[in-house]
């Protein structure tokens, strides 16, 4: 494995879209790809569809993994861990963290000619371990909950990328450890490590008003959220390890495949509509070094 100084095709690199279909229930079958340089659990992930982005929790490394050659490259460090990695203009940048001595920033960083800049203005609070997710026409980012070092917060943030201004949505009704977040279409889902979790499902537009409404109650614990054909499923979780990848049927969850082994607080990034890439996460044994693509059959 070899550093990258400037990933080349950040720049032209085009935003994925998840259109929406009919709800149906999916099948889904997982299959083993080359390990990761290192094991994994939490943090977070991001994809131009191309390329998928992993960086663990408790750590500034940023890994480049590329779907097609299953390479992976080492991107240069975050300025802060446990930052949340998302995709904003064709460039990849990393919002929020906090540094060794536990200090939280509400500050952006965007990966430019192999440094970290800040490009955008800062959030309106700092914190650590976000999740964010942004429209699929790219023009919004929203950031929801994450962790303020003494507990959680269920504050909502969105920024709007051509004007580049900040907004203060909604809260959550409530904070949410370890939130991982993913839009359907035009419903913005997010859970957190416990068995509940909250969808809105009104156009992420102005003038900005969000209505929350509660998921049924998941299936397992310590799931990710994640969208295959613009449809919610969850994979995997539990204390036991679940293999177990979900999906939100009719208000119901369903099982629609199994992954190849167990595990919980994975990360996970779409490289296409009816494909995701699924990294890392904490087994039987600690934290994963496994990488498996899942994908609608």
């Amino acid at each position: 494995m070899r550093r990258k100084t400037q990933p080349a095709h950040l720049a032209t690199a085009v935003p994925h879209a998840t259109p929406v279909v009919k709800r149906r229930k999916l099948t889904v079958q997982c299959h083993r790809k080359k390990t990761a340089p290192c094991g994994i659990k939490r943090g977070s992930a991001t994809t131009d569809g191309r390329f998928a982005y992993f960086s663990p929790d408790c750590s500034d490394s940023v890994f480049q993994y590329e779907c097609s050659t299953e390479k992976w490259e080492e991107l240069p460090s975050c300025p802060y861990n446990n930052s949340g990695l998302v995709m904003i203009d064709r460039e990849l940048t990393v919002v929020g963290g906090r540094d060794d001595g536990y200090r939280h920033t509400n500050k952006l960083y965007t990966l430019q000619q192999g440094k970290w800049v800040e490009k955008y203005p800062p959030m309106k609070a700092a914190r650590s371990f976000p999740a964010v997710v942004t429209t699929s026409d790219g023009e919004y980012l929203i950031v929801i909950g994450g962790s303020l070092g003494v507990g959680w917060t269920a504050t909502v943030q969105l920024f709007q990328v051509k004007s580049i201004q900040w907004h203060q949505l909604k809260d959550l009704p409530q904070p949410l450890d370890f939130p991982s977040a993913t839009m359907c279409g035009d419903q913005l889902n997010v859970i957190g490590v416990d068995a509940n979790g909250y969808s809105c499902s009104k156009p992420i537009t102005p003038p900005l008003t969000l209505s929350w409404k509660p998921l049924p109650p998941l299936p397992v614990t310590s799931s990710t959220a994640a969208t295959l054909c613009g449809q919610l499923v969850l994979i995997g979780g539990g204390g036991d390890w679940v293999k177990s990848i979900h999906q939100l049927v009719g208000g119901q969850w369903v099982k629609i495949g199994s992954m190849t082994s167990g595990k919980k607080w994975c990360l996970v990034a779409n490289t296409s509509p009816d494909k995701i890439i699924i990294m890392g996460g904490f087994g039987l044994f600690g934290r994963l070094d496994s990488v498996e693509e899942c994908v609608v059959v």
